[in-house]
């Protein structure tokens, strides 16, 4: 990570948690309106979860494009075998069946 003066890391860690919170509100609606499962939204939320404390550790560096995470949720080209995949991987364990 580069060094960033403080305050200047802050006020980007703070507009970053603003954006987390608006993909999990977005997520919220999503499901409200049955367009994403339960087991996709909690899975989305622990992912959320997790970057926000990457992001409050200041142990990360903004990337243009989110290589471990590629694909879109929204647009209803959802692949469960590849969110499993994913989860499987971050995880480092076998999904329960």
């Amino acid at each position: 990570m580069s060094e960033v003066p403080a305050d200047t890391q802050q006020e980007e860690q703070i507009q970053l948690a603003r954006e987390i919170g608006d993909e999990l509100t977005d997520a919220f609606i999503a499901y409200v309106k049955g367009d994403v499962a339960f087991d996709d939204l909690t899975f989305g939320v622990y992912d959320a979860l997790s970057d926000l404390h990457v992001i409050a550790s200041g142990e990360y560096e903004l990337d243009d494009e989110d290589h471990d995470h590629d694909h879109e949720h929204e647009d209803g080209d959802y692949d469960e075998n590849e969110a499993i995949d994913e989860q499987e991987e971050l995880a480092q364990e076998p999904a329960r069946s």
